[in-house]
């Protein structure tokens, strides 16, 4: 077995990429509005604060400035927020019920501090694994990738919720990678497409960051990816368990009530 695999005495389950594609997909279009309005909230607003205050800054010609930094710090804990809600989310959809705005917010900002913590950790981990070399980073990535649903759905603790994320990942982190580097490309070709857009528009403005790139392109852009990456992760942890634990969406949803 390879490293990306893990050591394991044993698989009780190979992970259907086609099918956590496909559920991803489904999840969405069942709770696209729910799920748009919470990333719009939590992402949105919080991208186009930092769209505005870079071109602010960039047009006054100031190198450095705290409050758009600050901004990407709102729209990176938004992300961790928003993972908590749509993880709740998903699970109700896949058990045959909706949930509500509301209920989802509430998952959400009750998980927001250890979440938090989990976010941290993960980046300083990730960034020594870049800094060392990619392939450490994309270990740690592979394997921890579903520590915020574990924590929201298992409560195993900050910490544990790691360990229990690389437990359920194991003999099919492979499977994952490749489901990363397709969710890789497909925002690569985004981001080209829409550069194009952005270097046209500040060639017509003659300005640093156009206004349509700061408010427009560049939240469209992490409202997208939020949405995306959310939902994709919340399908993923629950696939996991049905592979992994033979574990289905009514016992996940019994945790919530």
């Amino acid at each position: 077995m390879s490293t990306m695999d893990g050591m394991t005495g044993g698989m009780t389950g190979q992970l259907d990429m086609g099918a956590v594609i496909k559920e991803l997909f489904a999840v969405l279009g069942r709770n696209f509005v729910t799920f748009l309005v919470l990333t719009l909230i939590l992402v949105g607003i919080p991208a186009l604060l930092t769209g505005y205050l870079q071109m602010t800054y960039m047009r006054a010609g100031t190198i450095f400035a705290w409050q758009p930094l600050l901004a990407n710090f709102a729209v990176a804990i938004g992300s961790l927020i928003l993972q908590c809600t749509v993880i709740y989310g998903a699970v109700t959809d896949l058990n045959g019920k909706r949930a509500s705005l509301g209920a989802c917010l509430s998952v959400g900002l009750a998980s927001f501090l250890p979440v938090l913590g989990i976010g941290i950790l993960f980046y300083i981990a990730c960034v020594i694994g870049f800094i060392l070399l990619i392939v450490p980073a994309f270990l740690l990535i592979t394997a921890w990738i579903v520590a915020v649903p574990v924590y929201v759905a298992e409560r195993p603790g900050l910490i544990a919720s790691f360990g229990r994320s690389a437990e359920l990942t194991r003999g099919n982190r492979w499977r994952i990678f490749a489901l990363l580097i397709v969710y890789i490309v497909v925002f690569i070709i985004i981001e080209a497409v829409t550069g194009v857009f952005g270097n046209a528009s500040r060639i017509a403005s003659g300005a640093g960051i156009p206004m349509f790139q700061a408010l427009f392109l560049t939240p469209l852009i992490a409202v997208v990816s939020g949405l995306v990456t959310s939902t994709g992760v919340a399908t993923l942890y629950v696939e996991l368990r049905r592979v992994r634990d033979g574990v289905g969406p009514s016992e996940l949803a019994a945790v919530f009530d």
